[in-house]
């Protein structure tokens, strides 16, 4: 599950269909798609506070992420989002390995935190805010918020809040990453990850679909 398929799939519907999963749940990827996001780095964590054995918990963690989606290509679901995952889960691993080096392992994930941070922040700065961007070019509706002021207001705060969670990651994730504490980034990256990103996710539904209450509201 990526921070770009989550947006995308709330600013697609804001407004669940009737008999339809939620939006929000569809975000999240549904059971597999939390499953997906939540199990390897738990086994990660656990493998390594029973072990202390940093290779075999990435081993293991890999090894989980590789079921995953070999159970989507087997069942011939869309393996799109578990692809990815598995792809940055085995470029880890092999950056570990590379540099033998354990903590290098949470690297990716700490860039890939870093590209998007900086993707958020400047579109903030030139006054185009990411999520008002999204939103406009999913519904169809172009740049038109643009035009209005309390609009482009609420766009920023929420790519704000995002960038936020972002910047936190990076925050409590990087110096753990400098000391080596390899059993201190597996706990911050699960805690960090879907704990974090699900509130942050239904913010910014509930904010969104806030604007297009107000501008569908009958005029009193």
């Amino acid at each position: 599950m990526t921070d770009k398929k989550g947006l995308a799939g709330l600013a697609s519907q804001l407004e669940p269909e009737e008999g339809a999963p939620h939006p929000l749940w569809r975000a999240m990827g549904g059971v597999l798609g939390l499953v997906e996001t939540v199990v390897p780095g738990l086994v990660f964590v656990i493998t390594f506070s029973l072990t202390l054995n940093p290779w075999l918990a990435i081993g293991i963690s890999v090894a989980v992420s590789v079921c995953f989606t070999a159970y989507r290509l087997i069942r011939r679901q869309a393996a799109t989002q578990a692809l990815v995952g598995l792809a940055g889960v085995v470029a880890s691993a092999v950056l570990a390995l590379m540099s033998n080096r354990p903590e290098d392992n949470f690297v990716v994930g700490m860039l890939t935190n870093a590209g998007y941070g900086l993707v958020f922040l400047i579109s903030i700065l030139v006054g185009w805010p990411i999520i008002g961007v999204v939103v406009g070019l999913i519904r169809g509706e172009g740049t038109s918020w643009r035009q209005n002021r309390h609009h482009k207001r609420v766009y920023t705060g929420v790519t704000a809040m995002w960038l936020f969670m972002f910047v936190l990651r990076l925050a409590i994730e990087y110096p753990l990453y400098a000391s080596g504490n390899v059993a201190g980034l597996g706990v911050a990256k699960l805690v960090l990850g879907l704990p974090l990103y699900v509130p942050v996710l239904a913010l910014t539904w509930l904010i969104v679909r806030s604007l297009y209450r107000e501008k569908t509201a009958p005029a009193k």
